[in-house]
């Protein structure tokens, strides 16, 4: 039999601000084939950044396991990087988390900011699997006590023991299902709960875009032009379905084709002007529009109008 390993890992944060994470520490646990634990650790890192005030204030669920000073005396990521790509490129070994798109993300994200090569790697995410096969969503202290995994010695949010209690929850599912970690992993359903830095990188870059042409939809809101190209929309007032928003391309076109036929959009207009959708709202939808003062116009109604 062709043995493998599993390392199970979990990233914190400093901060997310601006979409970056900021990792301050990256937790795993390295085992063998049937989940006994070989090596863990808590590689705590000094961010180098502002930490987020809310999970230094002991609010809520989310709180570092460590004291800010602790935190600023280690090193930066720059000093783990060859030992973290070690840890996630090694052979014959399997990649997972909980959560892990977030994860795998936060190292992409610390790759970038010292400007080091991507380490290529893909991981399972078990917060996926769980989900799709008992159709629901819980936090992974949640699934834990539901499968009867003893976590009193674990502490949330700290990076060692999240990803421990990962990996207990894998064992337990193992122990449900009478299937190996390998067997779940390489399931058809398994299959489909991976994911790789790529794909993560590739996310990130179509959001960035989507925010780009967001604004530049937005720079255009309540602004009419002053030398239109043709007057079929003047002095008219358009207001976008949220359906019609999602295609950022097709939106920011029809947005400066209004402005080129002397009209204006907005966001949520009152008063007067026009609703736009793709189909026909319900009529309580209907009613709220009108209450604002907008009448009623579909796309086509509208691609009929501009020139």
């Amino acid at each position: 039999m062709n043995h493998k390993s599993f390392v199970f890992f979990d990233c914190e944060c400093a901060n997310t601000f601006e979409g970056v994470g900021k990792i301050c520490s990256l937790g795993y646990v390295i085992c063998d084939d049937d989940l006994n634990i070989i090596e863990s650790e808590d590689v705590v890192m000094n961010p180098e950044c502002d930490f987020d005030w809310y999970i230094l204030s002991g609010k809520g669920d989310c709180k570092l396991a460590y004291s800010k000073d602790y935190f600023r005396s280690k090193p930066n990521f720059e000093a783990y990087y060859k030992d973290i790509k070690k840890l996630f490129t090694t052979g014959n070994r399997y990649i997972a988390g909980f959560a892990v798109s977030n994860d795998v993300g936060f190292v992409n994200d610390a790759n970038e900011r010292y400007e080091l090569p991507y380490i290529q790697f893909r991981a399972f995410d078990l917060e996926r699997y769980l989900e799709r096969k008992y159709e629901k969503k819980q936090k992974l202290v949640e699934w834990a006590q539901e499968f009867g995994v003893n976590i009193e010695k674990y502490q949330s949010h700290k990076s060692e023991d999240d990803a421990i209690m990962t990996m207990l929850c894998l064992k337990a599912e193992c122990k449900r299902t009478g299937l190996s970690a390998e067997d779940i992993l390489t399931s058809p359903e398994g299959k489909n709960c991976f994911v790789s830095n790529e794909q993560i990188l590739q996310q990130a870059a179509e959001r960035a875009y989507r925010r780009e042409m967001t604004e530049k939809i937005k720079r255009l809101y309540g602004k009419t032009s002053p030398m239109p190209h043709f007057k079929t929309a003047q002095g008219m007032r358009f207001e976008l379905d949220h359906k019609i928003l999602r295609d950022v391309d097709s939106a920011f076109e029809l947005v400066k084709r209004i402005y080129d036929n002397g009209g204006m959009t907005g966001e949520h207009l009152t008063g007067s002007g026009y609703a736009v959708f793709i189909t026909r709202p319900n009529p309580e939808h209907c009613k709220k529009i009108e209450k604002r003062g907008l009448k009623l116009m579909l796309l086509e109604e509208l691609e009929g109008l501009l020139k």
